[in-house]
């Protein structure tokens, strides 16, 4: 379990109107699909249409900072292998979903998740545009962005770990702080350990707002996770 599973599909009546809608949204036949094929592969597989040189395998996705695949994510790609005709691709079709639509919030929240897994701050990113500005300038510097001094590759194979940058779970702040290379890791509730904070005021804000009413719930599940997981390293031999 992570911070974004916390309420999608366990506690739906603590959803606002836009998570639930976002959770439940499947593109109509008949409308604009919400990634057009070239985004998807790019986005959710790591993979760049027409590139012979690409290698990845198109259902592994990009390598993850993780130990197991250490030597893979410090020779990845910068700006998650984006060329200029892909961001043309990214803006050109984002601007043709329905203005401020759930099309358009889930497309930029996924955009959003697979640069922070790949450490590739948004910290305070608010629109597609900022995430366009961030990915264009590590495309042009030609350098995937650092890992920071602090970033530990897990060594977890199954279960709950920490991969990538995290963001804060003050979601309804609205806060849009995430991780940073210079700043010190978000500090996690010490009672779930799976909400996240960049501030003790965000903190607090969320407990108050909805946290404290799923939080015994969310540690419960997360336990349950942590013992089925020790039970596959087992059978798997780790």
């Amino acid at each position: 379990m992570n911070a974004e599973d916390m309420y999608s599909g366990h506690h739906p009546n603590l959803m606002t109107r836009e998570e639930k809608e976002q959770y439940e949204h499947v593109d109509s036949e008949n409308g604009i699909p919400t990634y057009s094929p070239i985004l998807r592969d790019w986005i959710l597989f790591g993979r760049i249409t027409g590139n012979e040189d690409d290698d990845e395998d198109y259902l592994g996705m990009r390598p993850s900072p993780e130990a197991e695949y250490r030597q893979e994510f410090e020779r990845r790609s910068p700006a998650l292998g984006a060329t200029p005709e892909l961001l043309t691709e990214l803006t050109t079709h984002y601007a043709k979903l329905p203005a401020g639509g759930v099309q358009q919030r889930k497309l930029f929240n996924c955009l959003r998740s697979q640069m922070l897994r790949q450490l590739i701050s948004c910290d305070g990113a608010k629109s597609m545009d900022d995430l366009v500005d961030i990915l264009q300038k590590e495309m042009e510097s030609g350098i995937p962005s650092p890992v920071p001094d602090w970033y530990k590759f897990s060594t977890v194979t199954f279960g709950p770990r920490k991969i990538g940058y995290d963001r804060c779970s003050n979601w309804l702040g609205p806060c849009h702080r995430a991780e940073t290379h210079d700043k010190p890791q978000f500090a996690r509730c010490s009672k779930c350990k799976v909400a996240i904070y960049c501030s003790r005021d965000c903190q607090a804000f969320d407990w108050k707002a909805r946290h404290k009413k799923v939080c015994k719930h969310v540690a419960k599940e997360r336990e349950q996770i942590i013992r089925a997981s020790a039970a596959m390293s087992m059978f798997a031999g780790r």
